[in-house]
């Protein structure tokens, strides 16, 4: 997620970094592409923004049914179920972009409040239990076999997400300050603040709960 904002005439403004900001976050999440962003990067194109969106929706449906789910066995039909998913999971993704500084070094720190998305209350223990039972986990005892429950079980687990999606609530507002650091080419946004609003931004250990 890394791209390098170059400065049309004359240098980035505090707007700029904004709009650069909260272009970078929509595409990311949201799947929207801004004008005013996608003109602040040299040569990027609408197409570039949407590969970032479609990149960030594979990385973080592979996070979720690997780590998450533990599916070891994930077929390309439960993969693409499971984009689908996340593509309404990230819908919900609720941020505000505030004002951007200049720094004394000449880079830009502009402050994000992320209200975390409390994906870990909508799914219970017995939710997890009764899924694997009903795929027959409990008398699986091959690969194959295990392959089998995971194709019953994943299903089943992003059927039940979907249904309570509109009952998802929004843990406690964190605060994030992203840093766009000047180079010789122009700025790039700082990859650990993007690490941190990813983190936050869906919440399944219910860390952010009120």
């Amino acid at each position: 997620c890394l791209l390098v904002v170059l400065s049309a005439c004359g240098g980035l403004s505090e707007t700029d970094a904004e709009t650069y900001v909260k272009g970078h976050l929509d595409a990311a999440y949201l799947g929207i592409y801004d004008k005013a962003y996608i003109d602040l990067v040299e040569d990027m194109t609408e197409d570039d923004a949407r590969e970032l969106h479609e990149s960030n929706v594979s990385d973080e449906t592979e996070y979720y049914l690997l780590d998450f789910l533990s599916i070891d066995y994930p077929n390309d039909e439960m993969v693409e179920r499971a984009k689908e998913v996340m593509e309404k999971i990230y819908a919900k993704s609720k941020y505000t972009v505030g004002t951007g500084s200049k720094t004394k070094d000449g880079d830009f720190v502009v402050e994000v409040t992320v209200s975390p998305l409390d994906l870990y209350s909508l799914l219970t223990d017995d939710d997890f239990y009764d899924a694997l039972d009903q795929a027959g986990f409990d008398e699986a005892e091959t690969e194959e076999e295990y392959e089998a429950v995971d194709a019953i079980y994943g299903p089943l687990m992003l059927d039940l997400l979907e249904d309570r999606l509109d009952d998802v609530e929004y843990g406690e507002d964190q605060i994030i300050m992203l840093q766009l650091k000047k180079d010789a080419d122009g700025y790039a946004l700082v990859e650990a603040g993007m690490q941190k609003v990813d983190e936050v931004m869906v919440d399944y250990s219910g860390a952010y709960s009120k």
